[in-house]
């Protein structure tokens, strides 16, 4: 099956897989529980926001993408990863900010270590993706 059929499947796996696994650790409370356990969402979210980019730029069709060199969509990747990502972390901020206000702990925010380890495994998540996408493509262009 080629790459373009069978991506978006992936992608949208993925992100029901994500969902399941955030849905989890809220019932659970595995984020308050298990310290690192925030990573692995943040890893996964930037996988598939790189994975997403990704494909908009090489299997969409709606980018010509013969010409781009591989380094510039791997940064692509994970700009775009971390654009998402930062809008998300305002996002929780603003969430402390306007409804936590007053409570004894913030519901989102544990400071800025927190911050910026979510940050980091959301490009380390894209990173990752662009990798593997750049290695997968040149296999399936060399006709491996």
């Amino acid at each position: 099956m080629k790459p373009e059929k069978k991506y978006p499947l992936f992608l949208a796996l993925l992100i029901v897989f994500i969902f399941i696994i955030h849905s989890i650790a809220l019932y659970f409370s595995l984020y308050w529980r298990i310290r690192w356990f925030d990573n692995v969402p943040h890893f996964l979210g930037g996988f598939w926001l790189g994975a997403a980019a990704l494909w908009f730029i090489y299997l969409s069709g709606k980018i010509k993408s013969e010409n781009l060199s591989f380094y510039f969509v791997l940064l692509f990747a994970v700009s775009f990863a971390s654009l998402i990502g930062v809008v998300w972390e305002l996002y929780e901020v603003l969430t402390d900010f306007f409804i936590a206000n007053g409570f004894p702990a913030n519901i989102d925010q544990l400071g800025l270590r927190d911050t910026m380890t979510d940050l980091f495994f959301d490009l380390l998540g894209a990173l990752s993706a662009g990798l593997i996408f750049i290695k997968k493509l040149s296999k399936y262009k060399n006709g491996e």
